[in-house]
């Protein structure tokens, strides 16, 4: 996996007001009409953000209050981070170094995340997309081993027997 670079969208060169308007009629090949509020929304939903790709991954970066949309505890609002992450090819691979190392180098390899399978009333499964969900440093979660643990080795598998690809150090 090559390093993250940031990425631009065309729509961060128009003004804000057509931005909305961008979004109105981006969403009309859905079969959405949005009003102005919902265009709005929707553009601090999909565009108010820091994109970064690689030659696997594009992730968009909602950091602090740009994360508020979707953080429902107004406890922590404005302290989280939230990753949306899609592989470039559309491909539904799920890597969980891949996941560990990108929310490392584009937030911090000192803060925790999750990933939740929800509840199913509020399940959202439309793309091969994933989602992090990054709390503030010096949150612990609290579940999950407090000690590293890592075999770098490569371990072929089989009945009976520990599995794991080897990786650098």
């Amino acid at each position: 996996m090559t390093p993250f670079k940031k990425a631009h969208y065309p729509i961060w060169d128009l003004p804000i007001q057509e931005r909305f308007e961008y979004c109105k009629s981006e969403t009309k090949q859905f079969g959405l009409n949005l009003t102005h509020e919902q265009a709005k929304q929707y553009y601090n939903e999909m565009y108010n953000c820091e994109v970064w790709k690689n030659d696997i991954y594009e992730v968009k970066v909602f950091r602090g209050k740009q994360a508020d949309w979707i953080i429902h505890n107004d406890e922590i609002k404005g302290t989280m981070d939230y990753l949306s992450i899609k592989r470039i090819d559309k491909k539904s691979i799920h890597d969980w170094r891949d996941f560990q190392n990108i929310k490392n180098e584009l937030v911090s390899k000192d803060r925790e995340a999750i990933e939740i399978y929800p509840k199913e009333d509020r399940l959202v499964d439309t793309a091969n997309q994933y989602h992090l969900f990054v709390f503030p440093k010096n949150y612990i979660i609290p579940f999950g081993w407090f000690n590293r643990n890592v075999d770098y080795q490569n371990k072929e598998g089989g009945l009976d027997q520990v599995g794991q690809r080897g990786i650098d150090q």
